[in-house]
């Protein structure tokens, strides 16, 4: 930073005259406007070189044009290259207005500024999208200037440059905006190229056009949404990890899953052959567990102790051959009057508190497992008679058991709670529900796949599909 200080005023001969150096030549003012001269002392900034220079002593009756000539002397200042800022705002090269005049005053500060997009507009605004585009690709090949300050921003930009296509195919439209984003806006609200917006306004009651309208005028809409959930609500765009506590069966430490959205609890074959529960599995209760997806039902657990922080509760287990150790369904959350307090981050059962257990503290192998979306239960949840089972696939935190006898000669005891459905056979979706998620651009068997796990509901699917 370098501050140098510049006297402008001095006397020469004897007419007392006021002399000002312009850079161009020796400028005389009349011993009478000597006498009324006022001066204001500017600050002025090269933001390019990181220079500051003055204060400068001038005459607030200066023209402007004479100020930047004397800029152009001792401060770096080149009309050709730079713009000169006041208060945010460029001084227009062609105002004829002294200092006074254009609102400046002693102790003011100017900015030198590298010449940007917005000043080497074209002065006829009529020009078509794309010979504006060209223009200003033409304007970036013959001043260098601007093409350094822009490659720092768009990387690759000398090779763009060079190739009229490939140049308005894929800065184009960042032009367009921008160039319709400042003089133009008004006129174009959608902020769309201006060829397309003066179409569009050309017939309005076009049905064609008039759907382009609304859909532009719905997307602004959602733009104006996202902005605002961005700006006051930004977690929602976060991803809210999962409820699970920290249990034990048979001494064996668990990190079980709080599913609110289960109807029975669950615990996978691996964790019943670590806790030693496989001789305890009633393997006369099988059937097939649905919610998303569907997986076999291997049995039931009809009671052991679960340990929560101190406390020691019985508890009843389907067990379900998934990739979850436990879930922790409404059937056990209720026998025991749970209450899951999010407020405090707490389950409370049995009149235990016990902690919620942070992301942090949730392996993350845990954590993709859990399927997207998760413990989103479909109409499959609605108990009906069990039927036979089919063909197992890969269970679903939020799974519901629909059991069957696994013999004749043993009947269901009375009491189970039979949820979910056990079809005979996978039942084909509507072809239009297909094409419509193929539309999103994935392949057909990769839909059919999804619509069976959501046992075809197509919101569901769609939400699978794009993780």
């Amino acid at each position: 930073m370098h501050c140098h200080r510049n006297q402008i005023n001095s006397i020469k001969d004897t007419q007392q005259k006021s002399l000002i150096d312009t850079g161009k030549g020796d400028r005389y003012i009349s011993p009478k406007a000597a006498q009324i001269y006022t001066r204001m002392d500017l600050t002025i900034s090269n933001e390019l070189t990181g220079e500051i220079y003055g204060p400068i002593e001038v005459s607030e009756d200066m023209a402007l044009s004479d100020l930047k000539a004397l800029l152009q002397a001792d401060c770096g200042f080149d009309e050709a290259k730079h713009d000169l800022y006041f208060n945010m705002d460029i001084l227009d090269p062609n105002n004829s207005q002294c200092l006074k005049e254009l609102g400046l005053k002693t102790d003011d500060l100017l900015l030198i500024r590298g010449k940007t997009y917005d000043s080497i507009r074209t002065d006829t605004p009529t020009l078509s999208d794309e010979a504006f585009i060209e223009q200003f690709r033409q304007e970036l090949l013959s001043n260098q200037m601007l093409r350094s300050q822009l490659i720092l921003q768009i990387p690759g930009l000398n090779e763009l440059i060079n190739d009229q296509q490939l140049f308005r195919e894929q800065l184009g439209q960042l032009i367009l905006q921008r160039r319709y984003g400042g003089y133009n806006a008004a006129m174009n609200p959608f902020g769309i190229p201006q060829d397309e917006y003066n179409r569009l306004m050309a017939n309005p009651e076009d049905p064609d056009n008039k759907k382009r309208i609304t859909e532009l005028a719905n997307q602004q809409a959602i733009d104006e949404q996202l902005r605002n959930a961005i700006e006051y609500t930004p977690e929602v765009f976060t991803q809210v990890p999962m409820l699970y506590i920290n249990i034990e069966i048979n001494n064996y430490p668990v990190k079980a899953f709080v599913d609110t959205g289960a109807q029975t609890t669950i615990m996978s074959t691996r964790l019943a052959e670590k806790t030693g529960s496989t001789k305890l599995i009633d393997k006369r209760f099988i059937g097939e567990a649905r919610g998303v997806g569907t997986g076999k039902i291997i049995g039931r657990i009809h009671q052991t102790q679960v340990k929560i922080e101190t406390q020691y509760i019985p508890c009843s287990f389907t067990v379900l051959d998934t990739d979850i150790d436990v879930l922790i369904g409404l059937d056990m959350l209720k026998r025991h009057l749970a209450c899951v307090d999010l407020k405090e981050n707490v389950l409370k059962i049995a009149e235990v508190e016990t902690k919620f257990l942070s992301e942090a503290e949730i392996p993350k192998s845990i954590q993709e497992e859990l399927p997207t979306p998760t413990s989103i239960t479909t109409s499959s949840n609605r108990p009906i008679a069990p039927t036979k089972t089919s063909t197992s696939l890969k269970p679903q935190p939020g799974a519901v058991p629909a059991l069957a006898p696994r013999t004749g000669t043993l009947p269901t005891p009375t009491g189970t709670s039979t949820g979910g459905v056990a079809g005979t056979a996978a039942r084909p979706f509507p072809e239009q529900t297909i094409k419509q998620l193929m539309d999103l651009g994935f392949p057909r068997d990769a839909v059919v796949t999804a619509l069976k796990q959501t046992n075809g509901n197509a919101e569901f699917a769609a939400s699978l599909l794009f993780q």
